[in-house]
């Protein structure tokens, strides 16, 4: 038995938590590396290999590749006990003092947080009624009834109206090493999507305004178990899948890289994770955070 069968045995037993390292290029390719015992010059073998097959007139056949990949997973036995995966979320926080705990939707709006207290300052706030929220301006009910008006059917949406489809999670990212130059990052540097859809659709633009001069762009970084994270677009595999499909995303962005000159490389297809619609992300998973500067997004 190799030293690398006794420290997972070890590791199981004991409870030891394995994840891949996914800030940057060179630490997803020597985790990638590590967990199947291999070379860097084997991947880029297979990646050279995968390239021939895949890609004519420079344009990548994605069946052929998402094959290809499955089959190499398949043919290399992993030696780590993966069951971590890293959560980086986007988000702009208010400058008070604040939970580093990541709080769904549904609990930010309802509870005592720094972004109940700033609405209700601004005369805003919601409460919960046969399974969604209503929003109260000037202690109005305001309606969401006209979903041909602009913003009603986001608001709607966020906001528990379409029952079995809420939209509370508490989302992130899996890989860091683009995640700036993600369409998505830079939408959110004014603020969170929910208050600047609330600020437009209330025709009050000093909500979106002050949020954005008393707050702060963030990238959060979780460690989260595996089996509490779900991933956006395959929410319904066992543990099993989700390291199978987490390695095949991994695996995909490395052979980007590989035919990709990394300046001209967007992040069009970074795995998305999230939590259940009721669950927030405990501080015990918290690792750090890192402010966010428009010089970073460009």
């Amino acid at each position: 038995m190799d030293t690398v069968e006794i420290f997972n045995m070890y590791a199981s037993y004991k409870g030891i938590k394995m994840y891949i390292d996914t800030h940057s290029y060179d630490t997803m390719l020597q985790g990638t590396c590590d967990c199947f015992t291999i070379p860097p010059s084997n991947l880029s073998e297979f990646f050279s290999l995968t390239a021939h097959k895949c890609i004519q007139d420079k344009c990548c056949n994605g069946n052929i590749l998402a094959a290809e990949i499955d089959t190499f997973i398949q043919q290399h036995t992993t030696n780590q006990y993966i069951d971590e995966i890293l959560f980086f979320h986007l988000g702009r926080r208010l400058n008070i003092k604040d939970t580093l705990t990541g709080n769904n939707l549904l609990e930010l709006l309802t509870t005592v947080t720094p972004l109940s207290i700033f609405l209700r300052e601004h005369n805003v706030a919601f409460s919960q009624r046969n399974g969604h929220l209503e929003i109260y301006e000037n202690g109005i009910l305001v309606s969401l009834e006209n979903t041909y008006e602009n913003g009603v059917c986001y608001l709607r949406s966020r906001l528990g109206y379409n029952i079995g489809r809420e939209d509370f999670c508490f989302n992130g990212f899996a890989f860091k090493d683009l995640v700036y130059k993600n369409t998505y990052a830079h939408s959110l540097y004014h603020g969170p999507e929910f208050i600047t859809q609330l600020s437009a659709f209330l025709k009050r633009p000093d909500i979106a305004q002050d949020y954005f001069a008393n707050s702060t762009y963030y990238c959060f970084e979780y460690c989260a178990p595996l089996e509490f994270v779900l991933f956006d677009n395959a929410d319904k595999l066992n543990q099993d899948e989700k390291v199978h499909y987490f390695l095949t995303q991994l695996i995909n962005r490395l052979f980007e890289y590989f035919n990709t000159n990394p300046k001209y490389m967007f992040d069009h297809d970074n795995l998305v994770l999230r939590l259940l619609d009721n669950a927030n992300m405990p501080i015990e998973y918290y690792c750090g955070r890192e402010i966010i500067t428009t010089e970073m997004l460009r």
